[in-house]
């Protein structure tokens, strides 16, 4: 039986995102620099986008710092959802 949480759980990043675990995008990187990856243990992700695809384009913020959450976002300005 998982868990159970008392209270809200509140996601780190903007409204209309889309969240990811991290695990599951394994092929992003920091941005160069660690640019907007200011953190304690890791990015807090409340400076932005901070990830970017293997292309080199900065698409998803992750939220990953000691003290919140560890959850992705996905830029909705930036990516759309499609099937194959």
């Amino acid at each position: 039986m998982p868990p159970r949480h008392r209270g809200r759980l509140i996601s780190a990043g903007t409204r209309h995102t889309v969240l990811v675990h991290p695990d599951n995008a394994t092929d992003l990187q920091p941005l160069p620099n660690w640019e907007n990856s200011n953190g304690c243990c890791g990015p807090t992700g409340d400076e932005g986008l901070n990830r970017a695809c293997p292309c080199g384009a900065p698409v998803p913020t992750l939220a990953a710092d000691c003290f919140g959450p560890y959850e992705l976002h996905l830029d909705p300005v930036r990516t759309y959802a499609f099937s194959q």
